[in-house]
């Protein structure tokens, strides 16, 4: 056996390896919140490390990932494997922006003692202990998902499981969840809790409840369980209440945010949660219709050249002055990189400018103090903001309803809470006619979580809305399609 010595930039651990082993994974197992996007298949360039000790040599395909960090001895984890003892650094990352308001209806509290309203979010998760007499938070606890190492989104988590084991991803997520509990416990002294709700999209659930989420990737996306019932696993050692699902790809974080947004009002409501799933929600006369995109990891900043999530010295908002282009960060700290918001501002002074065209070509890199937005960056943005948007619009005219006709345009999650609008109308991320009716409503899953939560009669209505809900399967549809190859154009619609 072999020792390897990692540098995390908050402690040194010396873990034992085999010859032969790929620093991946070692990493993967021994250092959870390491971010590996593409889950080490090669592609996104984000899992840079220096090394040195036994390990292989750089191939022509790494070299070309890193670019000129190469010439500085940096290392993708990746391509490296280990031949003997070794020293790894990486990257001292700090914590990324985690969305936790939320706006929740006004509700009676029903129940008694303690509970914990948790997300488990694709990227991130967070934990709320609540007195449920009072409806007071008493603590929270945020982080990025432990199971990030296994890729960013969740297609690659469901690969994984083909070759980690679904267990191994269900502990992972199961094992975060008990030290984020017992941290909030601490906290506020509080020693018995009495039940938790525990949201997230399908395969996130999946993954916790350590069912195989492998149907969920392929026709006809069948789910192993719909949920709204208790898991098999407590929480801190109580109950855990599961909501129910609407499908593969609209989830209980969905059902949650439902519930947030109020969306069973009366009037034509639309709710969107754009992330790295693009869920979305319209309510009419009492009827839901819904559909979810795949669009990606990309508003997060995995799979951009120089994109991150909000941390400290990402760029987060881009004006144009004099003609110049001026930037924010993170923290106001020197930029590192780009995160979603920054990028979409970027890309509609681009065009305001004609540095880009509408169909997305770039007449010359954009450089913002060190950070560069490439033209393979500018397509990742295409691909995303197209899938949204033509989504939404399917959505639309199947209700038989224009974007004028929307009367509450609600936006859910992390990304949307601190997207410009103007800047998304411009590239076309959502059709113009909402511009107006927008309104940001936070952690909306969170927020749904805790209402069912602090209420249990909710829950029923929870379930209904999940049974009685109407899914369009944009796979299958023709109107997609063609909506989705219009959409690719950097215009309003």
């Amino acid at each position: 056996m072999n020792q390897l010595t990692i540098h995390t930039g908050k402690e040194t651990l010396v873990c034992a390896f085999e010859p032969g082993a790929a620093l991946h994974d070692v990493l993967r197992d021994n250092v959870p919140d390491f971010a590996q996007p593409c889950g080490g298949n090669h592609t996104c360039g984000k899992c840079r490390v220096r090394i040195t000790g036994g390990v292989s040599d750089p191939g022509e395909a790494e070299k070309r990932l890193l670019g000129g960090a190469a010439a500085d001895g940096i290392r993708l984890a990746c391509f490296c494997t280990l031949t003997g003892d070794a020293e790894v650094t990486l990257g001292a990352a700090a914590p990324a922006k985690i969305v936790a308001w939320y706006r929740m209806p006004e509700i009676s509290c029903t129940e008694k003692g303690y509970g914990f309203a948790v997300d488990i979010g694709t990227t991130t998760v967070v934990v709320q202990l609540f007195d449920r007499e009072t409806g007071r938070v008493l603590a929270e606890r945020m982080a990025e998902n432990a199971q990030r190492g296994y890729g960013a989104d969740i297609i690659s988590r469901i690969e994984a499981c083909k070759t980690e084991g679904v267990q191994t991803l269900s502990d992972r997520i199961a094992g975060q969840l008990e030290r984020m509990a017992a941290a909030c416990m601490a906290e506020c002294g509080v020693h018995e809790i009495a039940e938790s709700v525990v949201t997230g999209n399908s395969t996130m659930l999946h993954l916790y409840e350590g069912l195989d989420p492998a149907s969920l990737a392929v026709v006809p996306f069948d789910m192993q369980s719909a949920f709204g019932c208790y898991s098999r696993r407590t929480l801190a050692g109580a109950p855990v209440y599961l909501p129910r699902c609407i499908g593969a790809y609209v989830g209980a974080d969905i059902v949650c945010a439902i519930l947030t947004a109020g969306l069973t009002r009366k009037g034509v409501r639309l709710l969107a949660d754009i992330g790295t799933n693009g869920e979305m929600v319209l309510a009419r006369d009492g009827k839901l219709l819904c559909c979810a995109t795949a669009a990606g990891p990309a508003f997060e900043g995995a799979g951009l050249s120089c994109g991150m999530p909000a941390q400290r010295g990402a760029i987060r908002k881009v004006t144009l002055k004099d003609g110049a282009m001026h930037w924010e960060t993170v923290q106001d700290a020197e930029p590192v990189g780009v995160c979603g918001s920054g990028i979409l501002d970027a890309l509609a002074i681009a065009l305001q400018t004609e540095n880009m065209d509408d169909s997305g070509f770039l007449e010359e890199d954009i450089e913002l103090g060190g950070v560069t937005i490439n033209q393979r960056d500018v397509r990742q943005i295409q691909l995303a903001k197209s899938a949204i948007c033509a989504g939404l619009i399917t959505l639309l005219e199947e209700a038989g309803v224009p974007a004028s006709g929307v009367d509450v345009f609600s936006i859910a999650g992390g990304f949307g809470s601190s997207m410009d609008l103007d800047s998304a109308k411009a590239i076309g991320l959502f059709p113009a006619g909402l511009r107006d009716k927008t309104d940001f409503i936070g952690n909306a899953a969170l927020g749904g979580a805790a209402m069912l939560l602090l209420n249990r009669t909710i829950r029923a209505e929870a379930e209904k809305l999940a049974a009685d809900a109407e899914e369009i399967e944009l796979s299958a549809s023709a109107a997609f399609m063609d909506y989705y190859v219009d959409c690719m154009s950097f215009m309003e619609f």
